[in-house]
Protein backbone atom coordinates (compact mmCIF):
# COMPACT_ATOMS: atom_id res chain seq x y z
CA UNK A 1 0.00 0.00 0.00
CA UNK A 2 1.40 3.38 -1.02
CA UNK A 3 -0.84 5.11 1.57
CA UNK A 4 -1.32 3.35 4.88
CA UNK A 5 -2.41 4.12 8.40
CA UNK A 6 -0.22 4.02 11.49
CA UNK A 7 -2.26 4.80 14.58
CA UNK A 8 -4.36 7.85 13.80
CA UNK A 9 -2.02 9.19 11.11
CA UNK A 10 -1.58 8.24 7.47
CA UNK A 11 1.84 7.50 6.06
CA UNK A 12 3.06 7.22 2.46
CA UNK A 13 5.46 4.78 0.84
CA UNK A 14 7.22 5.58 -2.44
CA UNK A 15 9.48 3.27 -4.43
CA UNK A 16 12.93 4.58 -5.44
CA UNK A 17 15.04 2.74 -8.04
CA UNK A 18 18.17 1.30 -6.49
CA UNK A 19 17.28 2.59 -3.02
CA UNK A 20 15.14 1.66 -0.06
CA UNK A 21 11.51 2.81 -0.29
CA UNK A 22 10.81 6.30 1.03
CA UNK A 23 8.41 6.32 3.99
CA UNK A 24 7.04 9.58 5.36
CA UNK A 25 4.25 10.72 7.63
CA UNK A 26 1.51 12.63 5.84
CA UNK A 27 0.69 14.23 9.21
CA UNK A 28 -3.04 13.88 8.65
CA UNK A 29 -5.88 11.55 9.62
CA UNK A 30 -7.66 12.29 6.32
CA UNK A 31 -6.97 9.63 3.71
CA UNK A 32 -7.76 11.93 0.77
CA UNK A 33 -5.31 14.54 2.05
CA UNK A 34 -2.71 11.82 2.55
CA UNK A 35 -3.23 10.66 -1.06
CA UNK A 36 -2.71 14.22 -2.31
CA UNK A 37 0.51 14.44 -0.31
CA UNK A 38 1.60 11.09 -1.77
CA UNK A 39 1.01 12.30 -5.32
CA UNK A 40 2.85 15.57 -4.65
CA UNK A 41 5.91 13.77 -3.24
CA UNK A 42 5.85 11.27 -6.12
CA UNK A 43 5.91 14.14 -8.62
CA UNK A 44 8.76 15.84 -6.75
CA UNK A 45 10.84 12.65 -6.75
CA UNK A 46 10.17 12.11 -10.45
CA UNK A 47 11.35 15.66 -11.30
CA UNK A 48 14.37 15.17 -9.13
CA UNK A 49 15.27 11.86 -10.78
CA UNK A 50 14.53 12.86 -14.37
CA UNK A 51 15.18 16.60 -14.49
CA UNK A 52 17.41 17.21 -11.49
CA UNK A 53 14.78 19.63 -10.21
CA UNK A 54 14.91 19.81 -6.43
CA UNK A 55 12.09 21.68 -4.62
CA UNK A 56 12.96 24.01 -1.77
CA UNK A 57 12.19 22.57 1.63
CA UNK A 58 11.64 24.64 4.76
CA UNK A 59 13.92 23.91 7.71
CA UNK A 60 10.87 23.71 9.98
CA UNK A 61 9.43 20.96 7.76
CA UNK A 62 12.65 18.93 7.92
CA UNK A 63 12.88 19.52 11.68
CA UNK A 64 9.30 18.30 12.22
CA UNK A 65 10.02 15.17 10.18
CA UNK A 66 13.21 14.54 12.19
CA UNK A 67 11.29 14.89 15.45
CA UNK A 68 8.48 12.59 14.31
CA UNK A 69 10.62 9.80 12.87
CA UNK A 70 13.75 9.91 15.00
CA UNK A 71 14.09 12.36 17.88
CA UNK A 72 11.11 11.14 19.92
CA UNK A 73 12.97 7.92 20.65
CA UNK A 74 15.98 9.70 22.10
CA UNK A 75 16.45 9.88 25.87
CA UNK A 76 17.42 13.54 25.44
CA UNK A 77 14.27 14.39 23.46
CA UNK A 78 12.97 16.98 25.95
CA UNK A 79 16.28 18.84 26.01
CA UNK A 80 16.65 18.59 22.23
CA UNK A 81 13.16 20.01 21.72
CA UNK A 82 13.95 23.02 23.93
CA UNK A 83 17.22 23.69 22.11
CA UNK A 84 15.49 23.41 18.75
CA UNK A 85 12.89 25.94 19.87
CA UNK A 86 15.66 28.38 20.83
CA UNK A 87 17.44 27.94 17.49
CA UNK A 88 14.48 28.27 15.13
CA UNK A 89 14.31 32.11 15.17
CA UNK A 90 18.00 32.24 14.17
CA UNK A 91 17.79 29.74 11.31
CA UNK A 92 16.80 30.80 7.76
CA UNK A 93 13.52 29.59 6.32
CA UNK A 94 14.86 27.10 3.77
CA UNK A 95 17.38 24.29 4.08
CA UNK A 96 19.41 25.41 1.06
CA UNK A 97 20.14 28.70 2.84
CA UNK A 98 22.02 26.92 5.63
CA UNK A 99 25.61 27.24 4.44
CA UNK A 100 28.72 26.82 6.57
CA UNK A 101 29.09 30.60 6.74
CA UNK A 102 25.50 30.97 7.95
CA UNK A 103 25.95 28.20 10.53
CA UNK A 104 29.08 29.92 11.85
CA UNK A 105 27.11 33.14 12.42
CA UNK A 106 24.32 31.19 14.17
CA UNK A 107 26.90 29.47 16.37
CA UNK A 108 28.50 32.76 17.45
CA UNK A 109 25.11 34.40 17.95
CA UNK A 110 23.92 31.54 20.17
CA UNK A 111 26.96 31.81 22.38
CA UNK A 112 26.78 35.59 22.65
CA UNK A 113 23.04 35.92 23.26
CA UNK A 114 22.62 33.01 25.65
CA UNK A 115 25.96 33.35 27.45
CA UNK A 116 26.76 29.64 27.14
CA UNK A 117 30.10 27.83 27.06
CA UNK A 118 31.50 26.10 23.98
CA UNK A 119 30.32 22.62 24.94
CA UNK A 120 26.75 23.84 25.46
CA UNK A 121 26.75 25.68 22.13
CA UNK A 122 27.91 22.48 20.45
CA UNK A 123 24.80 20.69 21.71
CA UNK A 124 22.63 23.17 19.81
CA UNK A 125 24.76 22.77 16.68
CA UNK A 126 24.58 18.98 16.94
CA UNK A 127 20.79 19.17 16.62
CA UNK A 128 21.05 21.32 13.47
CA UNK A 129 23.59 18.87 12.07
CA UNK A 130 21.32 15.91 12.82
CA UNK A 131 18.40 17.58 11.02
CA UNK A 132 20.55 18.36 7.99
CA UNK A 133 21.81 14.77 7.78
CA UNK A 134 18.25 13.52 8.15
CA UNK A 135 17.12 15.81 5.32
CA UNK A 136 19.96 14.52 3.15
CA UNK A 137 18.87 10.93 3.71
CA UNK A 138 15.37 11.98 2.71
CA UNK A 139 16.84 13.50 -0.48
CA UNK A 140 15.61 16.94 0.52
CA UNK A 141 19.07 18.49 0.06
CA UNK A 142 21.90 17.35 -2.26
CA UNK A 143 24.64 17.63 0.38
CA UNK A 144 25.16 18.46 4.04
CA UNK A 145 27.10 21.66 4.75
CA UNK A 146 29.88 21.55 7.29
CA UNK A 147 28.57 22.50 10.72
CA UNK A 148 31.37 24.37 12.54
CA UNK A 149 31.57 23.14 16.10
CA UNK A 150 33.60 24.86 18.80
CA UNK A 151 36.79 22.96 19.64
CA UNK A 152 36.55 20.66 22.63
CA UNK A 153 38.20 22.04 25.72
CA UNK A 154 40.65 20.07 27.78
CA UNK A 155 39.11 17.65 30.24
CA UNK A 156 38.91 19.33 33.61
CA UNK A 157 40.07 17.54 36.72
CA UNK A 158 37.05 16.60 38.79
CA UNK A 159 37.26 16.62 42.59
CA UNK A 160 37.93 13.23 44.20
CA UNK A 161 36.99 13.06 47.87
CA UNK A 162 39.30 11.61 50.48
CA UNK A 163 37.74 9.45 53.17
CA UNK A 164 37.98 12.35 55.59
CA UNK A 165 36.16 14.65 53.16
CA UNK A 166 33.53 12.00 52.46
CA UNK A 167 32.93 11.57 56.19
CA UNK A 168 32.66 15.33 56.67
CA UNK A 169 30.26 15.65 53.72
CA UNK A 170 27.93 12.96 55.06
CA UNK A 171 28.06 14.49 58.51
CA UNK A 172 27.09 17.91 57.15
CA UNK A 173 24.27 16.89 54.79
CA UNK A 174 20.65 16.57 55.96
CA UNK A 175 19.52 12.93 56.44
CA UNK A 176 17.82 12.45 53.06
CA UNK A 177 20.83 13.78 51.12
CA UNK A 178 23.25 11.93 53.38
CA UNK A 179 21.53 8.67 52.46
CA UNK A 180 21.69 9.14 48.68
CA UNK A 181 25.24 10.55 48.76
CA UNK A 182 26.42 7.61 50.86
CA UNK A 183 24.70 5.11 48.58
CA UNK A 184 26.23 6.79 45.51
CA UNK A 185 29.71 6.61 47.06
CA UNK A 186 29.14 2.93 47.86
CA UNK A 187 27.76 1.89 44.45
CA UNK A 188 28.84 4.48 41.89
CA UNK A 189 25.27 4.90 40.61
CA UNK A 190 24.24 8.07 38.82
CA UNK A 191 22.14 10.72 40.51
CA UNK A 192 18.72 9.77 39.08
CA UNK A 193 19.37 6.04 39.50
CA UNK A 194 19.92 6.58 43.24
CA UNK A 195 17.11 9.08 43.84
CA UNK A 196 14.49 7.00 42.02
CA UNK A 197 15.69 3.56 43.15
CA UNK A 198 12.78 1.26 44.04
CA UNK A 199 12.59 -1.62 46.50
CA UNK A 200 11.48 -3.79 43.59
CA UNK A 201 14.97 -3.29 42.13
CA UNK A 202 16.69 -4.61 45.28
CA UNK A 203 17.49 -8.23 46.16
CA UNK A 204 18.88 -8.10 49.69
CA UNK A 205 19.30 -11.88 49.85
CA UNK A 206 21.62 -11.82 46.84
CA UNK A 207 23.02 -8.40 47.84
CA UNK A 208 22.28 -7.03 44.38
CA UNK A 209 20.38 -4.16 42.78
CA UNK A 210 19.34 -4.06 39.14
CA UNK A 211 19.00 -0.89 37.07
CA UNK A 212 16.82 -1.52 34.00
CA UNK A 213 17.95 -0.51 30.53
CA UNK A 214 15.18 2.10 30.38
CA UNK A 215 16.69 3.88 33.37
CA UNK A 216 20.36 3.44 32.43
CA UNK A 217 22.19 6.10 30.43
CA UNK A 218 23.75 3.52 28.08
CA UNK A 219 20.42 1.73 27.64
CA UNK A 220 21.76 -1.54 29.07
CA UNK A 221 20.86 -3.34 32.32
CA UNK A 222 23.32 -2.51 35.13
CA UNK A 223 23.89 -5.18 37.83
CA UNK A 224 24.88 -3.39 41.05
CA UNK A 225 26.63 -5.43 43.78
CA UNK A 226 25.79 -4.07 47.22
CA UNK A 227 28.69 -3.88 49.66
CA UNK A 228 28.32 -3.55 53.43
CA UNK A 229 27.97 0.22 53.29
CA UNK A 230 25.18 0.05 50.70
CA UNK A 231 23.32 -2.63 52.66
CA UNK A 232 23.55 -0.61 55.89
CA UNK A 233 22.25 2.55 54.19
CA UNK A 234 19.30 0.62 52.71
CA UNK A 235 18.45 -0.90 56.08
CA UNK A 236 18.07 2.58 57.50
CA UNK A 237 15.41 3.33 54.90
CA UNK A 238 13.16 0.40 55.88
CA UNK A 239 9.57 1.43 56.54
CA UNK A 240 9.85 4.95 55.12
CA UNK A 241 8.17 4.29 51.76
CA UNK A 242 6.69 1.11 50.23
CA UNK A 243 7.92 1.92 46.70
CA UNK A 244 10.99 4.16 46.72
CA UNK A 245 14.15 3.49 48.71
CA UNK A 246 15.04 7.14 49.28
CA UNK A 247 12.44 9.81 50.00
CA UNK A 248 11.99 13.28 51.46
CA UNK A 249 8.74 14.01 53.27
CA UNK A 250 7.21 10.86 51.85
CA UNK A 251 8.03 11.58 48.20
CA UNK A 252 10.97 10.66 45.92
CA UNK A 253 13.86 13.12 46.21
CA UNK A 254 13.51 15.61 43.37
CA UNK A 255 16.93 17.27 43.31
CA UNK A 256 20.32 16.52 44.81
CA UNK A 257 22.37 19.60 43.86
CA UNK A 258 20.28 21.94 45.99
CA UNK A 259 20.99 24.60 48.58
CA UNK A 260 21.81 22.07 51.31
CA UNK A 261 24.29 20.32 49.00
CA UNK A 262 26.00 23.60 48.08
CA UNK A 263 26.22 24.58 51.74
CA UNK A 264 27.75 21.23 52.70
CA UNK A 265 30.36 21.25 49.93
CA UNK A 266 31.42 24.75 50.95
CA UNK A 267 31.80 23.66 54.58
CA UNK A 268 34.11 20.76 53.68
CA UNK A 269 36.23 22.99 51.44
CA UNK A 270 35.26 21.54 48.03
CA UNK A 271 33.10 24.34 46.57
CA UNK A 272 32.98 22.86 43.06
CA UNK A 273 31.77 19.40 44.14
CA UNK A 274 28.78 18.12 42.14
CA UNK A 275 26.68 15.14 43.13
CA UNK A 276 27.95 13.37 40.00
CA UNK A 277 31.47 13.61 41.44
CA UNK A 278 30.51 10.91 43.94
CA UNK A 279 30.59 8.56 40.93
CA UNK A 280 34.08 9.73 39.99
CA UNK A 281 35.19 9.34 43.60
CA UNK A 282 33.77 5.80 43.72
CA UNK A 283 35.57 4.82 40.51
CA UNK A 284 38.86 6.37 41.63
CA UNK A 285 38.69 4.60 44.99
CA UNK A 286 38.17 1.33 43.14
CA UNK A 287 41.16 1.95 40.87
CA UNK A 288 43.33 2.79 43.88
CA UNK A 289 42.16 -0.47 45.46
CA UNK A 290 43.20 -2.41 42.36
CA UNK A 291 39.80 -3.23 40.85
CA UNK A 292 40.39 -4.41 37.25
CA UNK A 293 39.11 -2.20 34.43
CA UNK A 294 36.65 -4.74 33.02
CA UNK A 295 34.93 -5.36 36.37
CA UNK A 296 34.82 -1.62 37.09
CA UNK A 297 33.26 -0.95 33.67
CA UNK A 298 30.55 -3.56 34.37
CA UNK A 299 29.77 -2.18 37.83
CA UNK A 300 29.71 1.39 36.53
CA UNK A 301 27.50 0.58 33.55
CA UNK A 302 29.79 2.30 31.02
CA UNK A 303 29.37 1.25 27.41
CA UNK A 304 32.75 2.74 26.51
CA UNK A 305 35.92 1.48 28.21
CA UNK A 306 37.53 4.89 27.65
CA UNK A 307 35.56 6.29 30.59
CA UNK A 308 37.23 3.78 32.90
CA UNK A 309 40.62 4.97 31.62
CA UNK A 310 39.78 8.47 32.87
CA UNK A 311 39.58 7.22 36.44
CA UNK A 312 42.60 4.98 35.99
CA UNK A 313 44.59 8.08 35.04
CA UNK A 314 43.22 9.92 38.06
CA UNK A 315 44.40 7.12 40.33
CA UNK A 316 47.67 6.32 38.55
CA UNK A 317 48.43 3.52 41.05
CA UNK A 318 48.74 0.92 38.26
CA UNK A 319 51.74 2.83 36.86
CA UNK A 320 53.73 2.86 40.10
CA UNK A 321 55.57 -0.43 39.52
CA UNK A 322 56.65 0.77 36.08
CA UNK A 323 57.79 4.13 37.50
CA UNK A 324 59.95 2.23 40.00
CA UNK A 325 61.71 0.39 37.17
CA UNK A 326 64.32 3.20 37.08
CA UNK A 327 65.86 5.53 39.64
CA UNK A 328 68.21 8.48 39.77
CA UNK A 329 71.68 7.64 41.19
CA UNK A 330 72.20 8.90 44.71
CA UNK A 331 68.52 9.47 45.47
CA UNK A 332 67.23 6.05 46.57
CA UNK A 333 67.04 5.05 50.24
CA UNK A 334 66.12 1.41 49.89
CA UNK A 335 62.78 -0.28 49.42
CA UNK A 336 59.73 1.64 50.57
CA UNK A 337 57.88 -0.26 53.24
CA UNK A 338 54.32 -1.45 52.59
CA UNK A 339 53.16 0.39 55.70
CA UNK A 340 54.28 3.70 54.19
CA UNK A 341 52.46 3.01 50.92
CA UNK A 342 49.30 1.98 52.75
CA UNK A 343 49.46 5.03 55.01
CA UNK A 344 49.69 7.33 51.98
CA UNK A 345 46.90 5.46 50.20
CA UNK A 346 44.53 5.77 53.15
CA UNK A 347 45.00 9.53 53.08
CA UNK A 348 43.82 9.46 49.42
CA UNK A 349 40.66 7.56 50.22
CA UNK A 350 41.50 3.83 50.33
CA UNK A 351 41.47 1.85 53.54
CA UNK A 352 41.50 -1.94 53.81
CA UNK A 353 41.03 -2.48 50.08
CA UNK A 354 44.44 -1.41 48.66
CA UNK A 355 46.38 -3.86 46.56
CA UNK A 356 50.05 -4.20 47.53
CA UNK A 357 52.82 -6.13 45.76
CA UNK A 358 51.66 -9.41 47.36
CA UNK A 359 47.99 -8.69 46.55
CA UNK A 360 46.86 -8.87 50.15
CA UNK A 361 43.79 -7.04 51.40
CA UNK A 362 42.25 -6.70 47.94
CA UNK A 363 38.60 -7.36 47.17
CA UNK A 364 36.87 -5.34 44.48
CA UNK A 365 33.36 -5.56 45.90
CA UNK A 366 34.38 -3.86 49.15
CA UNK A 367 36.83 -1.33 47.72
CA UNK A 368 34.40 1.55 48.07
CA UNK A 369 33.42 0.99 51.69
CA UNK A 370 32.56 4.45 52.94
CA UNK A 371 32.28 6.27 56.25
CA UNK A 372 28.93 5.53 57.91
CA UNK A 373 27.45 7.86 60.49
CA UNK A 374 26.40 6.03 63.65
CA UNK A 375 23.68 7.24 66.03
CA UNK A 376 26.25 8.68 68.46
CA UNK A 377 29.33 9.56 66.46
CA UNK A 378 30.97 9.35 63.06
CA UNK A 379 32.65 6.00 62.54
CA UNK A 380 34.14 4.16 59.60
CA UNK A 381 32.51 0.87 58.68
CA UNK A 382 34.88 -1.51 56.91
CA UNK A 383 34.59 -5.02 55.53
CA UNK A 384 37.43 -7.31 56.53
CA UNK A 385 38.69 -8.89 53.35
CA UNK A 386 42.24 -9.79 54.19
CA UNK A 387 43.50 -13.34 54.64
CA UNK A 388 45.51 -14.45 57.61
Amino acid sequence: MSVYRRGNTYWIKLARPGQAPLRESAETADRQAAQEYHDQRAAELWRLRKLGDRPRVAFATAAADWVETHAKEKRSFKDDRLRLRVMLPLIPEYLDELTTTRMTKIRDQLKAERGIVNSSANKYLAIASAILHHAHKRELIPAVPHVPMFPKGRRKKFPVLTREQAAALLETLPPHLEAIAGFALATGLRDANVRLLKWADIDLAQRMALISGEDAKAGEIIPVPLNESAIEILRRQFGQNPVFCFTYRGKPIGKSNNTAWRRARAEIGVPNLRFHDTRGTWATWHKLAGTPDFELQEMGGWSDARMVKVYAKMAGQHLLKHANAINVPGTTRGTVENSEIEENAVSRGVADGIRTHNNRNHKAASASVIPIKSSTSLSVRRTKTGTK
